[in-house]
């Protein structure tokens, strides 16, 4: 999603300056349900829960935009974006919905009004209820929407959509989520202690963590590809024991896409060696699953 960074980018430049604010313990968002269904806790719940399907629209810019409605209110729209820290309101849709008081004091900044949260969430057939939000204008939904000529007013980031199974699905412009067993950080909190620097020793990683077998390419056609081609299988290796072959079209890894290169390496280098997990592949139109357990190696 490399047309989402330079949003991800600002609204994480403008978390400096709000350090100053100090942010609140506010709770992670429940998980989330269909609408009309009860939310339970614990691991049960997770084991019972159905994918649900919500509908997107990809703007000229290539950002996804989603309709959503906070506490009862809207429906409003706004940027589902894989790369924001946070889930951001502008103040005019916070006070409207009720997500901070009309009297909540506001900063000279961009009319940064601070935290506040929303009761209820609908994302079409999903509901979330006790969602915090950052409260601000961000100037580049104002800039998107002036250009489009309809309003933006906020930004659906980390702290919603991390403890979920995603699908995303460009073509029919719709997306599935499955609830996860994640526990999802408070970026915004934490910022401070990260700018600061880790206290702990860090390791480098100079070499791939596994030994798969096999080499992948660029897609030709960008995000419309399913995956990335597989362009070579060494004998003898995980992959050709999995029975990947050269012209297949890699398309997950272990439950996450693999529609660049990047992808490939980021989805491959979170399997520790000897683990065996599932790989999809596209062969002769034909989606197809196999079972690979990479080695120890470099």
């Amino acid at each position: 999603m490399k047309t989402l960074i330079p949003l991800h980018r600002a609204l994480l430049g403008l978390g400096l300056g709000l350090c100053a604010w100090g942010w609140s313990d506010a709770q992670p968002p429940a998980p989330m349900a269909r609408a009309g269904e009860n939310v339970q806790d614990g691991a049960s719940a997770k084991a019972e829960a159905q994918p649900v399907v919500v509908p997107f629209k990809m703007l000229p810019s290539n950002h996804m935009v989603v309709e959503l409605k906070l506490n009862g209110k809207g429906p409003y729209r706004f940027i589902f974006d894989l790369g924001a820290p946070v889930t951001l309101v502008n103040g005019k849709t916070a006070e409207e919905s009720g997500a901070i008081p009309k009297n909540a004091p506001r900063s000279f900044m961009m009319g940064v009004r601070g935290e506040g949260k929303a009761e209820k969430l609908e994302m079409g057939d999903l509901q979330a209820s006790e969602v915090p939000v950052i409260v601000m204008d961000h100037p580049a939904l104002k800039a998107l929407s002036g250009i489009l000529g309809r309003p933006l007013v906020g930004i659906v980031g980390y702290t919603f959509w991390a403890r979920y199974k995603m699908t995303i699905d460009y073509q029919a412009k719709q997306m599935t989520f499955v609830p996860i067993d994640f526990e999802v950080r408070d970026l915004m909190k934490d910022l401070p202690e990260r700018m600061s620097g880790s206290k702990k020793r860090q390791t480098i990683m100079l070499a791939p963590r596994s030994l798969w077998g096999l080499t992948v390419a660029e897609p030709s056609d960008g995000l419309s590809s399913r995956g990335v081609p597989i362009e070579g299988v060494v004998p003898g290796s995980p992959a050709e024991t999995a029975g990947l072959k050269p012209g297949d079209i890699l398309m997950a890894i272990d439950g996450r896409w693999t529609s660049s290169v990047a992808d490939s390496f980021d989805a491959a280098q979170t399997i520790a060696p000897g683990k065996t997990v599932a790989v999809h592949i596209l062969r002769d139109g034909v989606e197809v699953e196999r079972m690979l357990t990479p080695a120890e190696g470099i």
